[in-house]
Order: C-alpha cells, then structure tokens, then sequence
C-alpha cells in the first residue's frame, strides 16, 4: 500500500482558515452588503482598509530578496491598482475613515512590514488571506452594484477582479503557491500568519458595520490617499475642502504636475496640500521652516519650490474664503510665500526671470499652445533652486522634459538652452 502523499500548503492552508473564513463572512457588514442596507460610507471605508494592507504586502513582497514569493501577487493587475481606481471614483464624497477600522488596518500593515522584514516566507499566508478576496468578491459584485446604484456605475474594479478569467487567475495562484517548497516549520508558520490575517479582517469589517457615530470617524491622510501614511491633516471640513480647491489650482496652473505624475501625483497633492492647511497652527518662523523643509524635498524630485510658493498663494487665498473668521492666522502662509520668492529672486532677479521664461515661451509655440504652460517658469525656478544649493534640482526634472520619447527636437532644444541662459543669469 502506498503511503498518502502530503497534504498541498494550499490544501492545508484552506482547512486551517476556514472557521475563520466562515466567521468573516458571517460578520453583519457582508450581511448589509447582501440586503442593500449597507452605507457607502462603509463600502468607501472597506476599500480603504484593504488598499491599506494590498499597498503594503506589494511593497513587501516586491523588496525580498525571493521572487517566487512578490510571484504569487503578480498574476493579474495588481489589486492594490484595482483599489486606488475605485476609490479614485469616491473622490468627491469626501467621508471621514472609521478610525477603529483603520487603526486595525494600520496594525495588519505593522505587522505585514515585520513580517518582510523579519520573516518573509510566513507573508504567504497574509498573500493567501488577500488574494482568495479575487473568489469571495465576485459573490458580492452584484451587491455592491445595487449599492452604488446606476447613478455609480463605476467603483466596482476590487470586487469585478479579473472577470472571467477569475478562475484561470486563481488556478495558477494555487499551483504557484503548492509550487514552492517549504519545511514544516515554515508551513506551520504560514498557517499561523493566515489565521492573523483573516482575524485582522474580522476585526476590520466588525468596525464598519453597524456604522459609527460621527464622533468615531475623522478625516486623515489616508481619507485623501491610500498611500499617504499617517500625517496631520485639518479636522474642519471646510478647510479639507479649501485646500482640495487649491491643490486642484495649483495643478491647473503647472500642466505639468498632471503630464509627469498622473493620477498618483493629484493624490499626492491632495494628501500634502491638506497638510499644508495645518501650518497656520504654528507660529511664523516654523510655518517659513516647514515650506524650506518642503520645497527642498519637493524640487529634488522634480517640482522647483516656485510650485511650492504658488500652491501656498493658492491655499491661502482659498482658505480665507472658507473660513474667513481666521484669514489672520492663514496670513502666516503669505509669509512662507514671500520667502519662497525671495529665495528665488535672490538667484535671478524678477525682470531677468520673466525675460528668461518668455524666451522659452516664444521658442516652443507658446508652450505647445498652452498644453506645457509655465513650463518656462519650472526651468529657470529650479535653476535658482540649484544655484540656492539644492544639487539635484535641475536634473531632476531636466531628465523628464528632455526626453525625445515625450518631446521633439526644438522642445529639447529650448529646454536646454534656457537651462544654460539661467545659469548664466544667475548670480
């Protein structure tokens, strides 16, 4: 007689987290889900907390040094991109984060990131836990669908997953994960990881549902952008909105912002424009100290502080029209916009600064009829920034609106001279 062959990880894996699975799906949220009950608040929550985990484990598995394991999440489009698409859809709704499910959500990050860090192999069991959601979900997609309503008929990508080849996609999930070979040890240690992370889940989803009291959720970061992580941002909701107006005039303003950086840099923006929005707080020396800090950080990845300087124009303006019992205390940023400009001044005067970007203007059609506006202004800003001893300022976006896959040969050209006219202008 021979011997039975040993039990599959994914076999053994879906014997250990069942009562837990069955536990989760029990949970009242899904209950409200499938009777139409549920608040889209509480949807916009869900989404959150598992963009929270995916964006995580992703970062994780795609900076261990075994590829087999970052393997298992690349079959498909990334889930997390899934879930930045449908949130992106509930942008304008503006709903507070359920803190109790989002100090969960943060823990199971915690503990993912110790996880990388520590023991990279147990993450199969929270890849398991995430990524059996691409089965469950499509249960509920025409749930969620009758949530949403027609008026909605997006916000639905985590749930729809991949579709039809949903099966196809699962399949080769199993066989990649039955594929890699580990000890007993190392199983055993999966396991224990896949039962955290359904219990995370549980934890989660018993926060969303029956719906908090107001006094229980509150703006962050991450209300704004998924990949924010944990910084201030204004409890006011019209200051939110004030600095969202802002961010979104600042973009307007440099069409750059949108060409270079997407729909990840309006998130960005988004999320940073409202921590803008709570320097105001502090006295006006650290409110100047914190844009130097900013402005610095910024131009080196290719945003020259002048973006800075007119962002802060704009919040300040927008601000107090918001909130106009306090337009004195958001003057501190016009002190933080005078410094900016003064830093840039100091390298290239104003009359000099304006001849340098009409020039590029004039050699590059208007700067490609409007569609690059301002443009000119980003070259000979960062050439200040340079000349103010912030060494990669130029490089950094020089690389960008250089490259002949994006640009033909007179822009190239008229990039190139005008950084070489500003640093010959500077002082």
């Amino acid at each position: 007689m021979k011997p039975s062959q040993p039990a599959s990880l994914m076999s053994r894996l879906k014997q250990n987290s069942q009562p837990l699975h069955a536990r989760l799906e029990k949970q009242p949220f899904f209950q409200a889900l499938s009777d139409g009950s549920l608040p889209l608040a509480a949807y916009i929550n869900q989404l959150r907390a598992f963009a929270t985990a995916f964006g995580t484990l992703e970062h994780e598995t795609a900076n261990i040094s075994t590829p087999a394991i970052g393997a298992v999440l690349d079959i498909g489009e990334s889930r997390f991109q899934h879930l930045l698409r449908d949130l992106s859809c509930f942008g304008d709704q503006l709903t507070p984060d359920v803190i109790a499910a989002k100090l969960h959500a943060d823990a199971m990050a915690a503990q993912i990131r110790r996880l990388g860090n520590e023991d990279p192999l147990a993450l199969l069991g929270y890849v398991y836990a995430l990524q059996g959601t691409m089965l469950g979900n499509r249960v509920h997609l025409a749930d969620v669908q009758r949530i949403l309503g027609r008026e909605r008929p997006d916000g639905t990508a985590f749930y729809a997953g991949f579709g039809e080849k949903t099966d196809d996609y699962w399949a080769e999930f199993v066989s990649l994960m039955n594929s890699l070979s580990a000890a007993e040890e190392a199983a055993e240690r999966i396991l224990c990881a896949a039962r955290e992370a359904f219990r995370f889940l549980e934890e989660i989803h018993a926060a969303l549902f029956p719906y908090p009291a107001a006094d229980q959720t509150a703006y962050t970061a991450t209300s704004l952008n998924p990949e924010a992580g944990n910084h201030a941002v204004p409890a006011d909701l019209r200051e939110i909105t004030a600095a969202l107006a802002a961010g979104q005039l600042c973009r307007a303003e440099f069409p750059y912002f949108d060409a270079r950086f997407g729909e990840r840099g309006k998130r960005y923006t988004d999320s940073d424009v409202a921590w803008l929005a709570t320097l105001p707080q502090l006295s006006a020396p650290l409110v100047i100290a914190q844009a130097a800090w900013l402005g610095g950080v910024l131009a080196s990845r290719g945003m020259p502080r002048i973006t800075l300087e007119r962002q802060l124009y704009h919040l300040q303006t927008e601000l107090s029209k918001a909130v106009g019992e306090k337009k004195n205390e958001y003057n501190k940023l016009c002190d933080a916009v005078s410094w900016l400009q003064a830093e840039r001044l100091k390298q290239i005067p104003e009359d000099k600064f304006a001849d340098l970007c009409a020039a590029f203007v004039a050699g590059t059609e208007n700067e490609l009829d409007g569609a690059m506006a301002r443009t000119g202004s980003l070259l000979v800003s960062a050439v200040c920034d340079e000349k103010a001893g912030i060494s990669a300022a130029v490089a950094s976006l020089e690389a960008w609106l250089a490259d002949p896959e994006r640009f033909d040969a007179a822009w190239i050209t008229a990039v190139h001279e005008t950084i070489a006219s500003a640093r010959s202008a500077a002082r």
